[in-house]
């Protein structure tokens, strides 16, 4: 018989594919190839654990490619299982069928069928025995007995091996009363069996219900009339399996058995497809559900499209089947969606936790202004991760419940930034305030400089003490205090001199300049003008001439009333009084009184 030629050694495809596999997806994700060739089907099984769900689409679009590169040289068909290791049934599966290229099919030969079992221990019986029955992995549903179990060693194979005693016994008991009690009990089994005595009705009722399930068939509306067809197809099947060997209807009955076999096996594949989506969808109820959740009903309308895909075209059940490929389409897009914002809503709430870590931490060792700035930002970060967050999602809950913890230390933080902010300006204010302060000091404008150090003071008494700025502030306090009182009295220096200034001014001004005055180191400096030296003395020596006495007392008064003038105004001012000459000399000093 011509078949297609599998790959020469299936265990260097299955390491091929194991190694290839493992360094494609990630190493937390361990997986383990097995591969199977029967009955013209190349079966690839992948398992892996649990906890570590790889993306299936990710693995059928790695390994897909590696098997086409196989040299084959008829159409081979091919599945791809994922399974959980562990469980006796896959969660989703992968079909597509391999087109041979020309070398291949020139370089094909005639070989017998050969089958592995994934147990190396054991090998697949013969597939001509089975050419009727389903393929092992084609309904894990079902629960039928699959090459997907793992394969019994030799031991648990072994029947127990009678002992030396009981093989000596055995005859003994099978005599006498014994042996005839048993051929009775046989020989009743026996004629009890349908279809051994009499006429055979199991036949005819069997026709029956394969001829309701085919009415049925020819173009079933829903997914329960397909059901409803495969339970008249298997009660058939089951009614022509208990006809015995030994009854002369067991040939007519075993070839229609094999009929309602090969209708039954093309049902399957539809009922399996229908159970999926059933599964998909009763999982799909009552969203939100977590990431693995969505996953895993992704899986299941996957599964569910391919197994209708692989249903023959010819096939009564594709009109029905292309109307659920379609809904199952538009569900799985859904299911997709759903993953990739549920995916999505997990990162973004990861990245708000992470984000209030990080202002938790900042927070516990902020001082400055920026310090605080960077930790309300941070908080920001955090608040704002968690509003992207939409409504629908598992992280949705959580979300809301961790907005409501965050929002009072981010309220903090915004608070202590806002003081700190006024500390710093009061601060740089109080700085600013004192350098002009100085600036007008040099320029002996002493009003402006003492309201600007008072405005400093003011500015630095406001800065609250339990903010950053608070120690700087009141090491300048004390400074700008006595720069300060120090205007404060030179202010009132100037006020004094200038009154004086106005009092010199009348007592040295007269019908001619009598003296000019100066203020220096703190005291009043008279120096009388050359005129009126000369015009006392002509006076005087004119007086003295004449010998007038009244006109001598008048200019002894004149003088006594001018130095009396001036002592006055140092004790108004408190300041030193000293009288020079017209030529620099000292001729009088006053120290006032306190």
């Amino acid at each position: 018989m011509k078949t297609a030629t599998r790959p020469v050694n299936l265990e260097t495809l299955e390491h091929r594919l194991q190694e290839g596999l493992q360094s494609h997806l990630s190493p937390l994700v361990p997986v383990q190839v097995r591969c199977l060739f029967k009955e013209g089907l190349l079966m690839i099984l992948v398992e892996h654990q649990e906890d570590g769900m790889p993306d299936s689409q990710q693995v059928f679009d790695f390994v897909e490619p590696v098997i086409r590169e196989q040299p084959w040289s008829d159409s081979q068909a091919v599945k791809i299982y994922l399974r959980v290791k562990g469980q006796k049934q896959p969660y989703t599966f992968y079909s597509f069928t391999i087109e041979p290229s020309v070398q291949s099919t020139e370089a094909a030969t005639d070989s017998e069928d050969e089958s592995e079992d994934f147990n190396s221990s054991e090998s697949v019986p013969d597939s001509s025995a089975e050419s009727d029955a389903p393929h092992p992995w084609d309904q894990p549903i079902q629960g039928e007995n699959s090459l997907l179990e793992e394969t019994p060693t030799e031991d648990e194979k072994k029947e127990p091996t009678p002992t030396r005693s009981q093989q000596t016994m055995l005859p003994l008991v099978l005599t006498g009363a014994g042996l005839s009690l048993f051929i009775f009990l046989t020989s009743l089994f026996v004629l009890s069996r349908p279809c051994v005595i009499g006429s055979c009705k199991a036949i005819p009722d069997a026709q029956a219900l394969s001829e309701r399930s085919l009415r049925r068939l020819q173009n079933p509306q829903s997914g329960k009339e397909v059901l409803e067809a495969q339970e008249q197809l298997l009660e058939a099947i089951r009614i022509l399996e208990a006809i015995p060997f030994w009854s002369s209807y067991h040939p007519q009955a075993e070839e229609r058995l094999k009929v309602y076999q090969a209708q039954a096996e093309r049902v399957d594949e539809m009922v399996t497809a229908l159970q999926t989506a059933a599964k998909a969808a009763s999982k799909s109820e009552n969203p939100p559900h977590p990431v693995a959740r969505w996953a895993e009903i992704q899986g299941l309308w996957r599964e569910a499209i391919a197994r209708l895909e692989v249903l023959p075209t010819t096939s009564n059940l594709q009109p029905l089947a292309q109307q659920k490929i379609r809904v199952y389409k538009v569900n799985l897009a859904e299911a997709n969606q759903r993953l990739a914002k549920e995916r999505e809503a997990q990162v973004r709430l990861q990245e708000a936790k992470d984000a209030a870590l990080i202002a938790q931490a900042r927070q516990g060792v902020a001082q400055s202004l920026e310090h605080w700035q960077l930790v309300y930002a941070t908080w920001e970060i955090a608040m704002k991760r968690l509003k992207a967050i939409p409504q629908g999602t598992t992280a949705y809950d959580e979300a809301k419940q961790l907005s409501a913890l965050y929002l009072p230390k981010m309220a903090s933080a915004r608070d202590k930034k806002s003081q700190e902010q006024f500390a710093a300006n009061a601060y740089n204010q109080g700085l600013r305030l004192a350098q002009w302060a100085k600036n007008a000091q040099m320029d002996n404008q002493w009003t402006v400089a003492l309201g600007h150090w008072r405005n400093a003071l003011s500015y630095l008494n406001q800065i609250p003490k339990n903010s950053f700025y608070y120690t700087k502030a009141q090491s300048l306090v004390s400074s700008y205090s006595k720069a300060f009182k120090q205007a404060q009295e030179r202010l009132q220096f100037a006020v004094k001199v200038q009154q004086i200034r106005g009092d010199l001014q009348r007592t040295c001004t007269g019908k001619m300049q009598v003296c000019n005055f100066a203020i220096i180191n703190n005291t009043i400096k008279i120096r009388l003008t050359p005129a009126y030296t000369k015009m006392v003395k002509q006076v005087a020596l004119a007086a003295k001439s004449r010998g007038d006495s009244n006109a001598q007392a008048g200019i002894v008064r004149h003088i006594m009333t001018l130095g009396e003038a001036l002592e006055a105004i140092s004790d108004n001012a408190r300041l030193r009084l000293e009288v020079y000459d017209s030529d620099g000399k000292l001729i009088q000093t006053h120290v006032p009184t306190l």
